[in-house]
């Protein structure tokens, strides 16, 4: 039978990868380890017993699980974090990526190896594994400290730097190609090509998601969702870089519209099991031969790495403003190297960039990486208490030094009206040129790819070249306008500032902004002109094109700017959307009754070593001492709306309080004093739109009057807090579990909509 050979070896690769699997978590294994034995064991390197030998099948799964892997990896991304995270852990990423490229690098020079060899040693040692440090910090409750959530951060980023990694990988095929020059002009296209990528798709993709789920059945939605994936993965690779970039954006634009929920349900079981085809393939590509001749090289490399991570780690940290103690942990707990090394390692030997045996050296990091690095991490404090013990005095002076002065440069930066004004405003410039430059890029492969469907002379002779890039141009028009209108408004900025206090500032000023304006156009100009593929303009209608562009630009004008405008404002409400979208937080139903009530809301973050750390809310005086309620955490970019009594708090827990403006200040106050025993010793805005503030009556017909708030549970059963009570015009915020339901009181209640409605009918019944 057609196809009898491949049923026969998927359903083998997955019988094994489950039983593998279970031995792992028996044993308290990381699965990947369990996968990767599996594919191992029955490969088709084994001396004895081979089971599946055409390794044509084995690649053939490994790119597709890849694909799927790289999705769900993508997924743990949102974008609106990325601004939570705040600029200076995104920076320490970029520096410890630049100290281990680097130190990768000079390692490959002094062992003899070709640049190539290093460039793809250090997309190798780039990367953190992301299972491992989580686990680990989980099982020493170490997850919401400060050094935790540094380490959890960075690397989560460190998988953006992967991906970008793998893709450099994929178009570098000499060592020529490892020039200086080259590698920039090959970031800024990949940097062009993922902006462009995820625009569109931050534009495209969250109104089909809704239409999906409003229109179609689950199953269609699974496939409507599995073809746009592999849409964007033939996507960027017909950009000229790897599947992996869509793939990863597509389930970031995912995670940050809001749709991750839906999409789980239709993709979840379907990414795991590519996932774990992914690395049983990875197993079955090894030859375990090569082990036995690298070993030694396993060892050094492996010994590099978690000095020289550690060290890059921890000094990137220290330089963006980390105490040292923080900094010396999450740098010992970066140290692990995981599955991301393994896909890089094998995209680098498929493409012929690196011999056989350099897979065996990533296979070996791994695996040596996964049994001894949870080990080194569960204790980082044994090595930040040493180092803060044996550092010179004057090391210790200088760090301070410098905190310091990052702390007044960052309040300068904060108090500076002219960063205030332009700093947004770079930021979108830079990105309208990579939109830009993305859309030029694209360009040549989307005429070829039409060519090939239509002939070139349809529907007239030579009538496809000048109907594609008559509509192209039409389609760059928008984001070109958008850029002069970016360059205006900073133009302006500048020469307001330039100019202040001269005394001939009313002529110098538009002067020098006219200057500004010259320049910025003979820049956009030159560069528009580096990306433009001229080979597949129509030479004769050059100059009409370039006619055609300036009257359309100066004719509908207006018209340009309105669908800038719209594009804008429909891609800040898909992000907003989403539910972990900044700003926004509807309160109004909440000022409906703040005044009535005297109610005010306030933000806490729980810090370390105070009294509320490690606490269970019911445990806390708050209502007693303060008639203070918390009613939402967010914790790590999640949100826990109405939270029960019995959940515990964590430093570095955003805690939304409810009270009275003066009760709230002590509440603050008592919350951030040290534990007793410890006093001697040495943001993206939350989003709890979804909660209400309602008064609800208790009829006289309510089978619920004369019993207490205590043995109501009214959280256990509805999710509700009483937060206060009218009684005969009397309202007071002290609400207790002893407090009995009367007729005719006047219950303030906080929770959801569907919570309060159906709380209202229970009062009722």
């Amino acid at each position: 039978m057609v196809g009898i050979d491949f049923i026969q070896d998927l359903g083998l690769v997955m019988l094994v990868a489950a039983t593998a699997g279970w031995l792992c978590r028996r044993l308290g294994l990381p699965l990947i380890l369990g996968y990767i034995t599996a594919g191992i064991l029955i490969g088709p390197h084994m001396p004895f017993f081979v089971m599946v030998d055409d390794t044509n099948r084995i690649h053939a799964l490994a790119q597709v699980g890849l694909v799927f892997l790289i999705f769900q990896i993508g997924q743990g991304l949102q974008l609106q974090r990325l601004k939570s995270m705040g600029l200076p852990l995104v920076l320490a990423t970029f520096i410890i990526a630049i100290f281990v490229f680097n130190g990768s690098r000079l390692l490959a020079y002094l062992l003899g190896w070709p640049p190539v060899y290093g460039l793809v040693l250090a997309g190798m040692l780039m990367v953190s594994s992301t299972a491992i440090i989580g686990k680990t910090l989980r099982e020493n409750n170490a997850l919401h400290s400060i050094f935790g959530q540094t380490a959890l951060t960075v690397t989560a980023l460190d998988d953006l730097v992967a991906v970008v990694m793998l893709t450099l990988l994929s178009v570098i095929q000499t060592s020529a190609a490892v020039a200086p020059g080259a590698l920039l002009e090959t970031i800024f296209r990949l940097a062009a090509v993922m902006a462009t990528m995820l625009i569109v798709a931050l534009l495209a993709v969250p109104p089909l998601i809704k239409r999906l789920n409003r229109n179609t059945s689950g199953e269609l939605r699974t496939l409507f969702i599995v073809g746009l994936l592999l849409a964007m993965a033939l996507l960027s690779t017909k950009a000229g870089f790897s599947a992996a970039i869509g793939a990863f954006l597509l389930g970031s634009v995912v995670a940050s519209t809001g749709h991750k929920a839906q999409v789980e349900q239709s993709l979840g079981g379907l990414c795991e099991v590519f996932g774990a085809l992914f690395f049983v393939a990875v197993g079955m590509l090894f030859e375990l031969k090569l082990l036995a001749g690298v070993w030694p090289l396993v060892l050094l490399v492996f010994a590099f790495a978690l000095l020289w991570r550690s060290f890059a780690s921890s000094l990137a940290l220290l330089v963006v403003g980390q105490q040292t103690g923080d900094a010396v942990r999450a740098g010992i707990c970066l140290t692990p190297i995981g599955e991301f090394s393994l896909i890089i390692a094998l995209a680098a030997v498929q493409a012929r960039i690196v011999p056989d045996w350099f897979y065996a050296l990533a296979i070996g990091l791994c695996l040596l990486s996964t049994l001894t690095t949870p080990i080194i991490i569960r204790h980082p404090g044994r090595f930040s208490d040493g180092f803060e013990r044996w550092q010179p005095e004057f090391v210790r002076k200088a760090v301070e030094f410098y905190h310091d002065w990052v702390e007044s440069f960052r309040h300068r930066q904060r108090s500076s009206l002219f960063w205030r004004l332009t700093g947004p405003r770079w930021l979108q410039l830079a990105g309208e040129v990579l939109f830009i430059s993305g859309l030029l890029i694209f360009a040549q492969p989307g005429y070829r790819l039409i060519a090939q469907w239509l002939s070139p002379d349809w529907p007239a002779p030579i009538g496809l070249p000048a109907l594609f890039w008559l509509g192209f141009l039409l389609l760059l028009l928008v984001p070109l306008v958008a850029l002069w209108r970016t360059v205006e408004v900073i133009s302006m900025i500048c020469a307001e500032a330039a100019t202040r206090g001269h005394r001939h500032r009313d002529k110098l000023q538009p002067a020098f902004e006219k200057l500004l304006h010259g320049a910025a156009y003979v820049l956009i100009l030159a560069w528009v002109s580096i990306f433009v593929p001229y080979e597949s303009l129509p030479r004769k209608s050059l100059f009409a094109f370039l006619a055609v562009a300036v009257a359309l630009t100066l004719l509908f004008w207006r018209k340009l700017v309105r669908w800038h405008s719209r594009f804008q404002i429909d891609l800040r409400a898909h992000l907003q959307g989403s539910a972990f979208a900044a700003p926004g937080v509807s309160r109004a139903n909440w000022q409906q009754h703040s005044e009535r009530w005297h109610l005010r809301a306030r933000e806490h973050v729980v810090g370390e070593q105070t009294r509320a750390a490690g606490k269970a809310i019911h445990d806390l005086p708050l209502r007693q001492m303060f008639s203070a309620n918390i009613v939402g955490i967010e914790r790590q970019g999640y949100h826990l709306p109405n939270p029960e009594p019995n959940t515990v708090l964590y430093p570095n827990d955003k805690l939304l309080l409810l009270g009275a403006e003066k009760d709230l200040r002590q509440a603050e106050r008592w919350l951030s004093a040290l534990e007793p025993q410890l006093a001697s010793g040495n943001g993206r805005e939350p989003s709890f739109a979804d909660l209400c503030l309602e008064p609800l009556l208790v009829p006289a017909s309510s089978r619920h009057i004369g019993k207490s708030l205590g043995e109501l549970k009214l959280t256990q059963q509805l999710g509700i807090q009483v937060v206060g009570l009218e009684r005969e015009g009397d309202t007071r915020l002290t609400v207790g579990k002893f407090d009995t339901l009367k007729a005719g009181d006047r219950l303030l209640v906080l929770g959801t909509q569907k919570q309060i409605t159906d709380m209202a009918f229970w009062l009722a019944t």
